[in-house]
C-alpha cells in the first residue's frame, strides 16, 4: 500500500511539473507586435518586409503571421531569399591553349544550360596581377559574346610587415547567365616572366535568379588600425536578422588594388567554450577591390558579393605598406522579400510576428497556386503601418491557454481520482 502511495504522490508531482513547463510555453508562442496592412484593394496583395520586421522577427521569419479583423488566420506566400551558398560545379575543361608571352585559354562546357554567377580559376604563380576575359555562347554554331572583360585575379604573397598572410583573390563574378559554353581568357600580368596555366576551373551556379535588390547605406564607423596595416569599417545595417546580397564601396582614389575580409557579429554571440576567448566575429569571405587605368579605360571591381542575414558587419581592409584608401561610403544591396496573401475585404488585415518559439506555418498556397511569380505578378502592393506591442491578452488563443486555473482543476482531479484508483486496487491485491 505504501508503494501505491508513493507512486500517487510521484505521478502527481509528476503531472504538476510538466504543467509548470506547458504553462510557461504559451509566452514564446505569442507574437509580441502588430502592423496594420493598408490594402489598397480586394484580391491579391504583396507586402514588403522592412528593417522592423527584421529586427523584431525570428532569423528564419517562421512566427509571421497575418489575420483579419476576426483574429482568423489568413494564409500567405513568403518570398523569400535562401541563404545557401552557391553549389560548385566542375565543368569539362576543352581545348586549352595559350600564346606565348600573352594569355592562357581555356573553354568549358557545362553539358547544357545552367544557370551560373562566378568563376572560381586555379591558376599557377604566387604573385600576379592578371586581368580575365569570359566569354559564352549556348551552341557550337553560335557566336561567343563578351561577359566580362573588365574582371582581375590576384596572387599576393607574404610580406613581411604590411600583411603576413600570403592570399589568393581568383573568383570572377559574372553577369547570370545559362550559356554551355564559357571560354575564359587569362592575360599575363606586368612583368611575369612565366607562362600562365589555367589549372582548374570551377562554378558558382544557383537555384534560382538573383533577387530585385534596393540599396541600403548603413551607418559605418571607421578606425585605422596601423600594426596591423588595416583600415576597418563596422557597418550598422539596422537589424538583427536584415539580409544583405552585396557590399558596394565608393572610393576617390585613381588607382589601387585592396585585398578585403568581410566579417560578421555573432548576434547573440556564440556560447563560451571552457579556456577559449569568447567569439564576438566570424569570417564571411575574403574578396579583393581594385581600380586600374588600362589603354585608356577605367576598369574596376568595388562590388562585393557576400551574401547573408545579420546587423553588424566588419570590412578590413588590407593596406599593406600603402596608404589607407579614400572611401566615402559603402552601399549594402538588399533583396527584396515579400508576403503575398488574398484580401477579401479593404484594409482589414495585420501581420504579427516577434514569437520566439511559434511554429512556422504550413499552407497549402504554395503548393496550389503553381507558378508564384506569376500569381503575385498583377498583386496590389499592401503597407505596412508602424508596429505596436500587443498586450498579452490582446491574442486571441486556445480556451487551455484562456483558461488555465480551469484547466489544472482538471487535471489534479483526474491526478487524485487515478491514485485512489490505484490505492484500492492495491489494497484489493494485498
Amino acid at each position: 500500500m505504501k508503494d501505491g502511495a508513493a507512486r500517487a504522490r510521484g505521478a502527481l508531482a509528476g503531472a504538476a511539473a510538466v504543467f509548470c513547463l506547458a504553462a510557461a510555453a504559451p509566452d514564446l508562442e505569442r507574437p509580441r507586435f502588430e502592423r496594420k496592412i493598408d490594402v489598397p484593394q480586394p484580391g491579391r496583395v504583396t507586402v514588403a518586409l522592412d528593417r522592423d520586421v527584421y529586427e523584431s522577427a525570428r532569423g528564419d521569419l517562421g512566427d509571421l503571421r497575418i489575420v483579419d479583423d476576426q483574429d482568423r488566420p489568413v494564409p500567405y506566400l513568403l518570398e523569400r531569399v535562401g541563404e545557401e551558398a552557391p553549389t560548385l560545379q566542375r565543368p569539362l575543361m576543352l581545348n586549352r591553349g595559350f600564346v606565348r608571352g600573352q594569355s592562357a585559354t581555356a573553354t568549358l562546357d557545362f553539358g547544357g544550360p545552367v544557370l551560373k554567377r562566378d568563376l572560381v580559376l586555379s591558376l599557377s604563380g604566387d604573385s600576379f596581377r592578371r586581368r580575365v576575359v569570359v566569354e559564352g555562347k549556348g551552341a557550337q554554331d553560335e557566336a561567343w559574346v563578351t561577359l566580362t572583360d573588365t574582371a582581375y585575379v590576384f596572387a599576393v604573397p607574404a610580406a613581411s610587415a604590411g600583411d603576413p598572410v600570403a592570399r589568393r583573390y581568383e573568383t570572377v563574378a559574372l553577369p547570370e547567365n545559362n550559356h554551355r559554353f564559357l571560354k575564359v581568357t587569362v592575360m599575363k600580368g606586368p612583368d611575369e616572366t612565366e607562362e600562365v596555366e589555367i589549372r582548374d576551373v570551377r562554378a558558382g551556379t544557383a537555384p534560382g535568379r538573383r533577387p530585385r535588390e534596393v540599396p541600403l547605406v548603413p551607418r559605418m564607423v571607421r578606425t585605422e588600425d596601423p600594426e596591423r596595416h588595416e583600415t576597418v569599417l563596422v557597418l550598422d545595417l539596422g537589424a538583427r536578422h536584415q539580409p544583405f546580397r552585396s557590399l558596394s564601396l565608393e572610393v576617390d582614389d585613381p588607382r589601387f588594388f585592396r585585398g578585403v575580409t568581410v566579417e560578421a557579429r555573432a548576434d547573440p554571440p556564440a556560447p563560451p567554450v571552457p579556456g577559449q576567448p569568447l567569439p564576438s566575429w566570424f569570417a564571411l569571405g575574403e574578396c579583393a577591390i581594385y581600380r586600374y587605368e588600362v589603354g585608356g579605360r577605367t576598369l574596376e571591381g568595388l562590388r562585393l558579393e557576400l551574401p547573408g542575414r545579420q546587423r553588424t558587419l566588419r570590412l578590413r581592409i588590407h593596406n599593406r605598406d600603402d596608404a589607407p584608401l579614400a572611401i566615402r561610403a559603402v552601399t549594402a544591396g538588399v533583396p527584396v522579400e515579400r508576403l503575398a496573401f488574398e484580401a477579401a475585404v479593404q484594409g482589414r488585415y495585420r501581420l504579427r510576428y516577434g514569437a520566439p518559439a511559434l511554429a512556422a506555418p504550413a499552407y497549402d498556397l504554395p503548393r496550389t497556386v503553381g507558378d508564384t511569380a506569376l500569381w503575385t505578378a498583377n498583386a496590389a502592393e499592401g503597407r505596412l503601418q508602424p508596429p505596436v506591442p500587443i498586450p498579452p491578452a490582446a491574442v486571441r488563443v486556445p480556451w487551455t491557454e484562456r483558461y488555465p486555473a480551469l484547466l489544472w482543476a482538471g487535471l489534479v482531479a483526474t491526478v487524485l481520482i487515478l491514485g485512489l484508483v490505484t490505492r484500492r486496487a492495491l489494497r484489493d491485491a494485498g
